[in-house]
């Protein structure tokens, strides 16, 4: 299912100008009492837990989590221990959510660097200071964090010197990725960037080196004092990541045909890519593509976290009957289980749809392990053309194994940067859990997909693009055109 990103989206306003302490008044009990609940919740909802940590070290870890939170921590401290033991399990879906409380804790420490930063891919960008930020500076005649005046559009390589991957390698101990890879990690923290490096190195310093290439593309090295985070501009940016989001999550796919030569289909999410209205999309796609003699095809996954698995999609390539992997209910639907699962939500009303089903497909002998055959689908309308697909960080769950169906079942090339997410399988299905004492939200996922290919001793390898863009551009239109040409330029080879 989709990534919960909306954990981005808690703005941070709210909670940095009228919050003025931030203890929880929470005890080692409640403590143990949100770990007790975690570990029943993680261990008999959480798909296939052990698929790249062995049992043993799971319990291992799970056992240091509870000796940690043996002392009185913080909201934000416990954040990060619950962040990192989830972490360790490699499954992307799998997540502690972020939330104002936490977010205001990390404002109100005063330790931020006066930047608006954001990750572009694996590029870090200096956004616009609004003049909110200014005001509020010069209101509190505060020396601590003025705005930053590193131009806009300028690529930080360094904080602190420390450059951008190694920031992340650290910040990647608090998020989820798959396969040991770092590609889901940069995605999860590009709209939050400051919040995670102070999570991973806390600023004690009274003045930091940043070095950057501005728009000149000029290197140059600033000294700047740590203090608040520019909230205004930050959250201007967040609403309208937020927007975006909303609008992508809600669209099942676009096509066109380019020039009258490419045939392109776009899919930001696939949360809503099922159903009759979409089956009947993809039908008259490919009847265009048949119509206009269309034997060259861009399929554009960028961004794309994943959704419904696009089994209704690849038919139009391999035909019907043709096996394409397996997906299980791993821990299937059982009353008491559900006790601390958040309920009132189509999320878990499918999951309680599916875990029925694959009951009755079991009893009836008709389940054979959840394999997955493709549809029957008109022959005039399967595409046999040249295919380029467009993968980057964010693309993962079923995103990532369309794009391995589309390179292994009909000879597509890819494109961009490293899939975030897994050729070979996954956990799905995200469900919410809310901690009782301290109100943490955690995402588990119960079902498991497995693609058709048999595991590998490098499963990182598939994923490498055929033709490799990284350039940074800021404009969207622009951006897309890059790694438009660079697909179609795939099919001159």
């Amino acid at each position: 299912m989709t990534f919960v990103k909306h954990v981005y989206f808690y703005f941070l306003i709210a909670g940095f100008l009228l919050l003025t302490s931030l203890r929880y008044s929470d005890t080692i009990t409640s403590q143990q009492e949100d770990y007790r609940v975690f570990r029943t919740v993680l261990e008999s909802k959480e798909g296939t837990l052990d698929m790249h940590l062995s049992s043993d070290s799971i319990s291992y870890y799970l056992d240091q989590l509870q000796v940690e939170l043996s002392d009185d921590k913080s909201d934000l401290e416990e954040f990060k221990l619950y962040s990192e033991m989830i972490a360790r399990l490699d499954q992307g879906h799998t997540q502690v959510l972020n939330n104002k409380k936490i977010q205001a804790e990390w404002l109100l420490e005063k330790k931020s660097l006066p930047i608006d930063m954001y990750l572009v891919g694996r590029h870090l960008v200096v956004g616009e200071i609004i003049q909110d930020d200014y005001d509020k500076t010069i209101r509190d005649n505060d020396p601590m964090g003025g705005p930053s005046e590193i131009p806009v559009g300028s690529e930080i390589l360094s904080i602190d010197n420390k450059t951008v991957p190694e920031m992340m390698e650290g910040i990647g101990k608090y998020l989820s990725g798959d396969e040991g890879a770092m590609g889901f990690k940069y995605y999860q923290a590009q709209e939050l960037f400051e919040f995670y490096r102070h999570l991973a190195f806390p600023l004690d310093k009274d003045s930091v080196e940043v070095t950057y290439i501005s728009p000149k593309s000029d290197t140059v090295q600033k000294y700047m004092q740590p203090g608040k985070a520019p909230i205004h501009s930050m959250n201007r940016r967040l609403m309208q990541a937020s927007t975006d989001y909303v609008e992508n999550e809600g669209n099942h796919g676009k096509f066109k045909i380019v020039s009258g030569k490419y045939g392109y289909f776009r899919f930001t999410s696939f949360a809503q890519s099922s159903g009759a209205e979409y089956e009947l999309f993809l039908e008259e796609s490919f009847r265009k593509l048949k119509k206009n003699n269309i034997d060259e095809l861009v399929v554009d996954l960028r961004g794309n976290t994943g959704g419904v698995m696009q089994y209704d999609f690849i038919k139009y390539f391999v035909g019907g009957g043709v096996n394409i992997g397996r997906y299980v209910i791993a821990k299937p639907f059982k009353g008491l289980d559900n006790k601390y699962v958040k309920k009132m939500n189509m999320p878990f009303i499918r999951y309680a749809f599916l875990s029925w089903s694959q009951k009755r497909s079991v009893k009836n002998g008709t389940f054979d392990n959840g394999t997955v055959y493709t549809d029957p689908v008109d022959n005039d309308l399967r595409f046999k053309g040249k295919i380029s697909v467009i993968t980057d960080e964010g693309t993962f769950s079923s995103a990532a194994i369309l794009a391995c169906h589309l390179k292994t079942l009909a000879n597509a090339k890819i494109v961009g940067r490293p899939a975030g997410g897994s050729f070979y399988s996954g956990n799905a299905g995200t469900l919410l859990v809310k901690l009782p004492e301290s109100g943490l939200l955690i995402s588990v996922n119960p079902n498991t997909f497995y693609s058709h290919l048999k595991p590998v001793d490098n499963p990182l390898d598939i994923r490498q693009p055929d033709t490799y863009v990284n350039d940074l551009v800021l404009d969207e239109k622009e951006r897309n055109k890059l790694y438009f040409n660079a697909a179609i330029g795939l099919f001159k080879d």
